[in-house]
């Protein structure tokens, strides 16, 4: 097995079995690690990928029979980083504990499990008389989830293409290359932003090594077979969130990108942009912000004639003044569906999945006319809601400078 996560013991007490356990397994060259679940967790423990979690955490040596024999581990398990596979290995395991420790876990914390659970277990008698046995019950729950093996395979082919990507950076001869390059990154994007920009350069150098490989092959038979699976009825949309968003620093400044909750603007100027490229921004250079509004795209304002598409949309105004439950359906169909084939006017842009005060994503639609310079230390007032991150910006950057200096021409046919 190839995992480049570590694997977690969590017990009370380190004991001859776990001893002889973590013993076979570094043996094998697999990183391992031990927790007795007492405190926080710690911060020297990273990237935990498989937990080999003991029931007892207080060593009281026998069960209840009743849920109290579970929320010692669901604790332990609710502070460990994840995603992560959890394989019990209690002194009396019995087949209906892993779906006990399951229910009572998101019974408790009223959330899901934080990861994958092996439907088998063992008892500490069973790996005493077959040392391998808990490397068994990994991979076998690793087989059986596609989803968890595309995680590791996916670490395990960027962990490998860092240590080729890498390898030249440490030699002295490039110090002057490498001082220069982070130099020149402050320069342009400033001391708040540099450090972020530079870990994404690097990163781009990963990328470039990752696609190559045994792992990386291995990879792509799992995601071409998960491509071949019937669409889900239903999505996370807050995946979507967390790919076209990000929550910068608290003490960056104001950045290409970023999203604010506005106040004292109209009526439904709720959220505005930055547009100003960001070499204006780097280094405090820009005295104003280039602010683009936006309305949120939400059927509570249906019925208020002040919404925008009955205002800036002739289609959807007309439409309005015979029948308002009418011109809201098309209002729907045109502007909150973004499969939809009906086309928006090219001063329209729409941003889907936004988050604010951790509710339920949304959609909000910018509009290109409605743009002002204004003062940075008046957008600082304003509350940043997140960043709209790479290439979403730059699309939105392309389709304002497109509608901003188009050029019209004569209808000469």
């Amino acid at each position: 097995m190839d995992c480049n996560g570590k694997i977690l013991f969590v017990d009370d007490r380190y004991d001859d079995t776990i001893s002889a356990a973590v013993t076979n397994l570094l043996m094998k060259g697999l990183p391992v690690q031990y927790w007795n679940s007492k405190g926080d967790f710690p911060d020297t423990i990273r990237n935990v990928r498989i937990v080999i979690l003991d029931l007892d955490l207080v060593g009281l040596g026998q069960r209840s029979g009743s849920d109290s024999d579970y929320y010692l581990a669901a604790e332990a398990l609710s502070k460990i980083p994840g995603p992560f596979l959890v394989v019990i290995m209690a002194t009396e395991y019995i087949d209906k504990d892993p779906e006990n420790l399951r229910r009572v876990y998101e019974d408790f914390y009223q959330r899901p499990f934080p990861g994958f659970l092996s439907e088998q277990g063992l008892s500490r008698d069973d790996e005493i008389s077959d040392v391998d046995l808990i490397l068994k019950r990994i991979e076998a729950a690793i087989d059986k989830n596609r989803i968890l093996k595309m995680i590791l395979l996916l670490e395990s082919t960027l962990e490998k293409a860092q240590d080729l990507a890498m390898k030249d950076l440490a030699r002295m001869e490039i110090e002057n290359s490498i001082v220069a390059l982070v130099q020149s990154t402050f320069n342009v994007f400033g001391l708040e932003s540099g450090a972020r920009e530079l870990i994404g350069i690097m990163m781009r150098l990963v990328t470039r090594s990752a696609c190559q490989g045994k792992d990386f092959s291995e990879f792509d038979k799992v995601v071409r077979d998960l491509n071949k699976l019937p669409s889900p009825a239903t999505t996370d949309r807050l995946m979507y969130h967390r790919l076209t968003f990000f929550q910068p620093g608290p003490g960056e400044t104001v950045w290409t990108g970023d999203i604010y909750e506005t106040s004292n603007e109209r009526k439904y100027d709720k959220y505005a942009i930055v547009l100003t490229p960001a070499c204006d921004l780097a280094q405090d250079k820009a005295q104003f912000a280039l602010a683009c509004f936006a309305f949120p795209l939400k059927e509570e304002f249906l019925n208020d004639l002040q919404y925008p598409p009955y205002v800036v949309d002739y289609e959807c105004r007309e439409l309005a003044k015979s029948s308002i439950s009418k011109a809201a359906e098309l209002v729907k169909e045109k502007y909150f569906d973004f499969r939809s084939k009906r086309k928006l006017a090219q001063r329209m842009y729409r941003i889907a999945h936004l988050v604010h005060n951790g509710g339920e994503p949304f959609g909000v639609c910018f509009d290109f006319t409605n743009v002002r310079s204004l003062p940075i230390d008046d957008v600082k007032k304003w509350k940043r809601v997140c960043r709209l991150d790479s290439p979403f910006i730059e699309d939105m950057l392309q389709k304002y400078g497109s509608h901003a200096f188009r050029i019209g021409v004569p209808d000469w046919k």
